[in-house]
């Protein structure tokens, strides 16, 4: 059996691995996986603005019609939106065709259980085995192929669950700067702003997929840092193509990541008795700093591996309501199962009415310095890594290092990268352990 799933769903570059006849695949061997426990026989299926979006949309929909499901259209919406809507209408599942930020060229899947949550591997195996035994399975009878409904305006419920849930105060007069990074929040982000009384000024807000993730967006954020700085707004908000990020710029052009945001969030929830178990879940590759800071603070944090499913079963698994990312995956179940970054700025501007200053807010947050390198690789290297070829030099590394410093090197589950990661004190050591480190996985 092949391995169709990453850290996030199924991603790939369109017309060579995320084909027309995978999705149409795809979607049938979803539909025959829910129809063991199926209630409604429909699914909500939204995208983001790439070119490729509607054709793989087309051609899942037509999987799951052929095995008599409906589906439900929304067309172009943020992967959040996506996943509150699955858990709130009557639908057996939804999904998301979306690349987050990756470039134009990619494009992928992701895949919501009936509660909106991304889906446990146990299931993610079965829609695998099912889909490299397709041919084996008969599509349903000519009179019980499903239809479809399409409907624009499912992302209004999103919008008006934000507000009323969050209990936002009225943002007016307040100068925001949004990029959009021609995604899926191109429309509703300055809708949302907009519409509690915000003086907005939009960038790279439009239907261009073409374009997403293009030198704009959280993963090309220098510009619109300048931007913001240039034309005095009072806060920026930064989303990625499927606006499940946020990185934040203050008055002053400081740059707030996911780990700023983590942090001020915990803080916030805590004081207010509304963190359960007073614990945060974040990942492996965290800066060492936000757990020692929160832990001054009688909060503690968990650490997963990389990725927003990781983060999202364990606080399943426990109980807990926050979790999130450096990269500005913030997760705020009380909200939503997904991540999403207009939910997080939304937040941040109401901690920040109500507590006062940035300054304010971080201080107590340390961080130990870090050093990363991604290194473009073959998907022969990341098996190697994966499977610990690198694990003794990592670790004679790791002593130099001393019980202060530590280092990550992983294969991405999203791109064709090893990532590096190197924490610690002494940042020429840090530097010279980082290059010997690129130039081994160069090698192997």
């Amino acid at each position: 059996m092949g391995n169709l799933f990453g850290t996030d769903g199924i991603r790939g570059i369109a017309n060579e691995k995320i084909t027309a006849e995978t999705a149409l695949n795809l979607g049938k061997a979803f539909a025959i996986n829910l129809s063991k426990n199926a209630c409604f026989r429909r699914v909500i299926v939204g995208c983001d603005t790439r070119t490729s979006g509607q054709m793989l949309v087309s051609a899942f929909v037509a999987g799951l019609n052929s095995q008599g499901f409906s589906a439900v259209l929304p067309n172009i919406l943020p992967t959040p939106a996506l996943s509150y809507l699955t858990r709130s209408l009557d639908v057996d599942g939804g999904i998301m065709i979306t690349a987050s930020h990756n470039a134009p060229e990619f494009n992928g899947i992701k895949f919501y259980d009936k509660d909106g949550n991304k889906l446990e591997k146990v299931e993610q195996d079965n829609i695998e085995k099912i889909y490299f035994e397709i041919d084996s399975y008969l599509g349903c009878e000519p009179m019980e192929i499903g239809s479809n409904e399409e409907n624009e305006d499912l992302t209004k419920l999103w919008v008006d669950h934000l507000i009323d849930t969050l209990k936002v105060p009225s943002l007016n007069g307040l100068k925001i700067a949004l990029d959009c990074a021609n995604g899926a929040a191109f429309a509703v982000a300055p809708y949302v702003f907009k519409s509690l009384g915000a003086v907005v000024t939009s960038y790279n807000n439009f239907d261009n997929g073409a374009k997403i993730n293009v030198d704009c967006g959280s993963t090309h954020i220098d510009g619109f840092i300048a931007e913001c700085v240039s034309n005095g707004v009072d806060w920026g908000f930064s989303f990625d193509g499927d606006a499940d990020r946020v990185l934040v710029v203050s008055s002053t052009g400081e740059l707030l990541d996911g780990t700023d945001i983590l942090y001020i969030f915990a803080k916030y929830l805590k004081d207010k008795g509304e963190l359960p178990h007073d614990t945060v879940v974040s990942t492996i590759i965290t800066n060492c700093g936000l757990e020692h800071s929160l832990e001054k603070l009688g909060i503690k944090m968990v650490s997963t591996q990389v990725g927003g499913l990781f983060i999202q079963r364990e606080m399943l698994a426990h109980g807990y309501c926050l979790g999130g990312e450096e990269n500005g995956h913030i997760m705020y179940d009380t909200i939503s199962p997904e991540s999403c970054g207009i939910t997080a700025a939304l937040m941040l501007l109401k901690i920040v009415s109500e507590c006062g200053n940035v300054e304010k807010l971080l201080a107590g947050l340390e961080r130990t310095k870090v050093v990363n390198a991604d290194i473009p690789v073959s998907e022969r290297q990341k098996v190697k890594v994966a499977s610990g070829a690198l694990d003794d030099y990592v670790n004679e590394f790791e002593n130099a290092l001393g019980s202060k410093g530590r280092i990550v090197v992983r294969p991405s589950g999203t791109e064709s990268v090893i990532r590096v990661l190197v924490e610690g004190d002494d940042i020429q050591l840090l530097n010279n352990i980082c290059e010997k480190l690129v130039d081994r996985v160069n090698t192997i």
